[in-house]
């Protein structure tokens, strides 16, 4: 399931990246060729980078790819180790869950705020990316945690 729903991620990444190519394409071609500007390249490239460095965030803490600091960690013994990761990834969480939360209220606030020139809802499109990132970076911290406490138990 986990498997699935990352490739679906990955995939909505690839199109994001797509699609903002082809808008930013359009636009310049609007632009520069036909001398005629579009209002709404703008706001829908800006909905695309948002969603795209969400997703992307996302992608990174499923991988551990996130920059970390690790040089005084990495001198603990296994158990110290786990435990460390245990307390940080416990933060982690914390802190995603209030994301999360909060993310839905502002989105919810804001599903009659719409954008100037394409009329999409400000709450749907742009702020609706906290509740759904944020649900899937909580579920893969859990599985961080659930993780490390079998690390923990082997170095028993």
């Amino acid at each position: 399931m986990k498997e699935k729903l990352d490739r679906l991620v990955d995939s909505l990444m690839g199109v994001l990246v797509l699609g903002m190519t082809v808008v930013v394409s359009i636009a310049v071609f609007y632009r520069y060729v036909l001398d005629q500007p579009l209002s709404w390249t703008e706001e829908i490239t800006r909905m695309f980078i948002v969603w795209l460095s969400f997703l992307g965030a996302y992608a990174a803490m499923r991988e551990n790819k996130h920059i970390g600091f690790d040089l005084l960690v990495a001198k603990f013994s296994p158990r110290f180790k786990a435990l460390t990761d245990l307390v940080g990834q416990i933060l982690i969480g914390i802190f995603l869950l209030v994301v999360t939360y909060q993310g839905f209220i502002f989105s919810y606030e804001f599903l009659g705020v719409t954008m100037p020139y394409t009329d999409i809802s400000i709450g749907w499109f742009y702020y609706s990316v906290f509740p759904v990132t944020g649900i899937l970076m909580v579920t893969q911290t859990v599985l961080a945690i659930l993780q490390t406490l079998k690390n923990l138990k082997a170095a028993q």
